[in-house]
C-alpha cells in the first residue's frame, strides 16, 4: 500500500455524527497493528452516504482509510457562531457585578467545581484521524470534547492522549464552570485545566457576573484567568455604558479580587481616570485595601474628599480608616473599629480635628467617639454598651457626616448588664446624657448612676385548686433602686417597688381580667428645698377591671368574602389620691392621649406619680378582614373616659375636673390597591379654640415597581407650648422606566412657616451602573440659618462605588424606600 495510507482515518459511526469514547493512552505491543491494518472496520451498511449538516459548511479533511467516493463529500465542518450568543446561551443576566446575597447561592450544579476523579473523555466530531505512532487524534467538523466540567468546541482540533492537551488553530469555545470563552486558536490541558486562547471573548457567570474581550486569554483554573490588553465591563450584551480597559487584567474567584495593570476606566466609551495599578473587589468579602473615595461639597465645610482604608484584621475583626478632608476646616481623622467573639459584638468610632479653621469656640480641637456593644455571656448574663460623646454642642451639626445625625440634640451615655434566671432578671444600668442645645441646665435629663431593676415574670397561684374554666391567678413583681444625679437641680436615691396580681378569664369571644397592684416607694433626697423633706414615700393601692366582648359576621367586601367584627371593651380604674407634691420628678411625664394610652392603668410614665382615678374608659373597634387571608382592610377605633371624681395628683398645672376626657380615634383602610392610609384624633367639643388639638393623618402608596408616595400631617396643639407642632411631610420615589427615578422629601412647619428638611435627587442608571445626584437644604431648628449640601454618587456594578453613600441615606429618610 503507497505510504499516504498510513494515515487511517475514521470517518463516521453513526449517521449523524461520529462519536469516539477515549480512554487513557496504553501501549501493548501484541496489539500493536500493521501499518496496512485498519485501526476499526465498520460494516458497510452503518457508512452514511451523507452527513447531515448546517448549510454551507465545508469539507477540510482527507480522505479516511474507510471513505468511498460517496462518503468524501459528507465529511464537513460545523461552524462556530463568532458573536455573543454562544457564550450567552443557557444563561441569563439577573443581576450585574458580583452575586448579591439576596439573590441566595447559584443553583446551577456547573456553578461549584466537583471534588472527584478525572472521568473519561467525549469526542464528538464530523470525521477523525488517529495517529497511533504520536498517539494524536485529529479531527474535523464541528469537534467537541466534553471531560466532566470541561467543555470545548473547534471546527478542528488536535487532541494529543499522551499530554492529554487540546489544541485548536481557529475558532474554538471553551467553557469551564463559571467561565466560557470563545476566540480563535487555543492550547487547552485537560489535566490541569489549564490553557491559552487568542482574541478571546468571555463571559463569567456564579458568583461574578461580567463580560469582555482581549488579546489572549490564559486560564489557571476554572475560577482564575489573566487577560492581556482587556475590555472588561458587568454590563449585559448590547450595553457598554462603562468598561474596564487595561493592559493586563487578573480575576481570582477565588480570592475575590480584580487586579488591573494601567487601567483605564471609560464611561460610554470616553476615558475618565486612569490608574497605573487597580485593585477591586469582585465579590462581598473582606481584604485589606483602599475603597473607593467619596466625595462632595457643602455650603458650612466647601469640598470634602475621604479615602478610606479598610484593614482586615481577622475573620472576626476589621478596621477603617478614613482621612477626610474639608476645604473649609481641615483635616479630620476617623476611624471605626469592629469585632464579633462568639460571647459578643460592637463597634468603635471615632474622630479627631486638631485643628478647625471654620470654628469660632474654644480651642480649635475637635473630637467625637461612639461606642456600641451587645454580648450574652455564659448563657444568661447580657451586656449592652451605647456611649457617645463629642466636643462640643455644634460638633453634630458641623461636621456630622451622616446627615441624619445633624439634628441629634442628647447623646446617650448608657452601658447595662443584666442577669436572665428562670422566670426573672435583674438589670444593673448606669445612664447619663450630653446635651447639645442651649437649653436651660435646669432643664436637661437626670443620669441614672446607678439603675437596678429587678423583674418577677407572672407567675401561676393555686393552680391546682382553680377549675380551668375560672382561669389562673397570676403575680409578678417590679422592684427598682436608683440613684438619679444632677449638677443644678435636687437628686438622690429612689427604691419603688410594685407587686402585682392578676385574674385573667379569656375565652375566644373576649377576655375579662380583673387585676389589683400596690405602688411602693421611698426617697433619700440632697439639696431639697428649704422645708421640704429629704425622705418622702408613699403606699398607693390600685386595682382595675378589663373586659371585652369580639362579635363577627360575614359580608361582602367591595364584591369579595370578608368578616366584620364589632368589639366594645369597657376598663374601669380606681387608684385613690396619695399628695406626692414632696416628691420630686425625676423620670415621670405624662402619656400622650391616645386610643392605645386609654387603658393603661397610670397616666404618666415612670415611678415618680401615680395618677390618682376612678374612672371608666369605654372603647370600640369594628375590624373588616378578607375572609381568604385573614388580611385586615378596614379598622375603625373610638373610645373616651368618663371620670368620677378630680384628678389631683399632676406633674404641674391645675387639678383636672372634667367629667369626660375628650374623643380618641384610629382609623386605618387598605384604600385602594397599592394605596393605605391611617388617622388618628383627639376631639374635645368643649374646646373653643380647637376641637381637634392632637391630630394626624397619613396616606401611602407602594407597588412593585418600588414606586413610593408618602403624604403625611401631623399636630399637636395642646396647651404645652414647648410639646406643639404642626408640621406636613411629602416623600416620594418615582422610578421611569429601567433607567431614571427622581427622589425628594419636603417637611414644612406650618407653625413657624419654615421649610425645616428639603431635599431632592435624580438617580439614573441600569443594572451595571447608577449615578445620584442630590442636594439638601436643612435647618435644626426654625430660627437657624439653613444649611446647603449637594451630593454625588457613582456606583459601577463589579467595581465599586464612588462618592456620598446616598442610598443609606435614602432609607432612613423616605419611609418605604428599599435600595435595588
Amino acid at each position: 500500500m503507497p505510504s499516504a495510507t498510513r494515515r487511517h482515518c475514521l470517518c463516521c459511526a453513526s449517521a449523524v455524527m461520529g462519536v469516539l469514547m477515549l480512554a487513557p493512552a496504553a501501549a501493548d505491543p501484541d496489539d500493536t497493528p500493521t501499518a496496512d491494518d485498519p485501526l476499526w472496520v465498520l460494516p458497510q451498511t452503518v457508512i452514511p452516504a451523507q452527513i447531515p449538516t448546517l448549510p454551507g459548511a465545508e469539507p477540510v479533511r482527507d480522505r479516511g482509510y474507510l471513505d468511498r467516493p460517496e462518503t468524501i463529500s459528507g465529511t464537513t465542518t460545523e461552524p462556530i457562531e463568532r458573536d455573543s450568543d454562544r457564550l450567552e446561551r443557557g444563561l441569563d443576566w439577573p443581576y450585574c457585578g458580583a452575586r448579591p446575597a439576596s439573590a441566595g447561592a447559584p443553583s446551577d450544579p456547573l456553578l461549584t467545581p466537583a471534588a472527584m476523579p478525572a472521568g473519561p473523555t467525549d469526542l464528538t466530531a464530523g470525521g477523525i484521524v488517529y495517529r497511533r505512532d504520536l498517539d494524536v487524534v485529529d479531527a474535523v467538523g464541528g469537534v467537541t470534547i466534553v471531560r466532566d466540567q470541561q467543555r470545548v468546541e473547534s471546527d478542528t482540533l488536535r487532541y494529543d492522549r499522551r499530554r492529554q492537551t487540546v489544541t485548536s488553530p481557529t475558532g474554538t469555545y471553551l467553557e469551564y464552570p463559571q467561565l466560557r470563552i470563545l476566540g480563535d486558536a487555543a492550547e487547552i490541558n485537560l489535566d490541569t485545566e489549564q490553557g491559552r486562547i487568542d482574541a478571546p471573548r468571555f463571559r463569567l457567570s456564579g458568583p461574578l457576573n461580567v463580560r469582555g474581550r482581549a488579546d489572549t486569554a490564559y486560564v489557571v483554573s476554572p475560577s482564575r484567568s489573566a487577560y492581556r490588553d482587556i475590555l472588561y465591563t458587568s454590563c449585559p450584551p448590547g450595553s457598554n455604558a462603562w468598561s474596564l480597559r487595561a493592559d493586563k487584567l487578573k480575576l481570582d474567584q477565588d480570592s475575590g479580587l480584580g487586579i488591573a495593570q494601567n487601567a483605564r476606566l471609560r464611561i460610554r466609551g470616553v476615558p475618565v481616570l486612569y490608574t497605573p495599578y487597580l485593585q477591586f473587589p469582585i465579590d462581598d468579602r473582606r481584604r485589606s485595601g483602599f475603597l473607593v473615595p467619596s466625595f462632595g461639597s457643602s455650603q458650612d465645610n466647601g469640598f470634602e474628599l475621604q479615602t478610606p482604608y479598610y484593614w482586615n484584621i481577622a475573620p472576626n475583626m476589621d478596621a477603617t480608616i478614613t482621612p477626610r478632608l474639608m476645604s473649609e476646616r481641615g483635616l479630620l481623622l476617623g476611624s471605626e473599629f469592629r469585632w464579633l467573639t462568639r460571647a459578643d459584638g460592637g463597634e468603635l468610632r471615632t474622630g479627631i480635628l486638631p485643628d478647625d479653621q471654620a470654628y469660632d469656640g474654644d480651642g480649635r480641637l475637635r473630637w467625637a467617639i461612639n461606642a456600641l456593644e451587645q454580648g450574652r455571656w455564659l448563657g444568661r448574663l447580657q451586656t449592652n454598651l451605647d456611649f457617645s460623646a463629642v466636643s462640643d454642642d455644634q460638633y453634630l451639626q458641623d461636621i456630622g457626616n451622616n446627615i441624619d445625625t445633624t439634628s441629634v440634640r442628647r447623646l446617650r451615655q448608657r452601658g447595662d448588664v443584666t442577669y436572665f434566671g428562670r422566670g426573672w432578671s435583674l438589670l444593673t444600668r448606669l445612664e447619663g446624657f450630653q446635651t447639645l442645645d442651649d437649653a436651660a441646665p435646669s432643664s436637661r435629663p437626670y443620669g441614672r448612676l446607678p439603675q437596678i431593676l429587678f423583674q418577677l415574670s407572672p407567675r401561676e397561684l393555686l393552680s391546682e385548686r382553680m377549675p380551668d374554666h375560672l382561669g389562673r391567678l397570676r403575680a409578678s413583681l417590679d422592684a427598682e433602686y436608683n440613684y438619679f444625679d444632677h449638677n443644678h437641680r435636687v437628686r438622690g436615691q429612689r427604691f419603688t417597688m410594685a407587686p402585682t396580681l392578676h385574674w385573667p378569664i379569656q375565652r375566644s369571644f373576649g377576655h375579662l381580667i380583673p387585676g389589683a397592684r400596690l405602688y411602693l416607694s421611698a426617697y433619700d433626697l440632697t439639696d431639697v428645698a428649704p422645708g421640704a423633706p429629704s425622705d418622702p414615700g408613699h403606699a398607693i393601692p390600685s386595682m382595675d377591671v378589663d373586659g371585652k366582648l369580639i362579635f363577627e359576621r360575614e359580608m361582602a367586601w367591595l364584591g369579595e368574602a370578608a368578616l366584620q367584627t364589632l368589639e366594645p371593651r369597657l376598663y374601669y380604674l380606681y387608684t385613690p389620691f396619695k399628695d406626692q407634691s414632696e416628691t420630686p420628678v425625676f423620670d415621670s411625664s405624662a402619656l400622650d392621649f391616645s386610643f392605645a394610652n386609654l387603658f393603661r392603668n397610670n397616666r404618666f410614665t415612670g415611678s415618680d406619680r401615680i395618677g390618682d382615678a376612678n374612672q371608666v374608659t369605654a372603647g370600640i373597634s369594628s375590624r373588616i378582614l378578607r375572609a381568604a387571608t385573614g388580611e385586615e382592610l378596614l379598622r375603625l377605633s373610638l373610645g373616651q373616659i368618663y371620670y368620677f371624681s378630680n384628678r389631683r395628683v399632676q406633674i404641674s398645672g391645675p387639678t383636672q375636673t372634667d367629667e369626660t376626657s375628650p374623643y380618641t380615634g384610629e382609623i386605618t383602610a387598605q384604600l385602594f390597591t397599592h394605596w393605605s392610609g391611617r388617622a388618628s384624633f383627639e376631639w374635645d367639643p368643649d374646646t373653643a379654640e380647637d376641637t381637634l388639638p392632637r391630630r394626624t393623618l397619613r396616606l401611602e402608596y407602594r407597588d412593585p415597581e418600588q414606586r413610593v408616595l408618602n403624604l403625611a400631617y401631623r399636630a399637636d396643639l395642646t396647651p404645652a407650648v414647648q410639646n406643639r407642632y404642626e408640621d406636613t411631610d411629602l416623600s416620594f420615589r418615582l422610578p421611569f422606566g429601567a433607567r431614571a427615578e427622581v427622589v425628594g422629601r419636603w417637611l414644612y412647619s406650618v407653625r413657624h412657616s419654615e421649610t425645616m428638611d428639603a431635599f431632592a435627587g435624580i438617580e439614573l442608571g441600569q443594572c451595571c451602573w447608577r449615578l445620584r445626584i442630590l442636594g439638601r437644604h436643612f435647618k435644626r431648628r426654625p430660627e437657624d440659618t439653613a444649611s446647603t449640601s449637594v451630593m454625588l454618587q457613582v456606583e459601577l456594578a463589579g467595581l465599586g462605588a464612588i462618592g456620598n453613600p446616598i442610598g443609606e441615606f435614602l432609607e432612613r429618610e423616605i419611609y418605604g424606600y428599599t435600595p435595588y
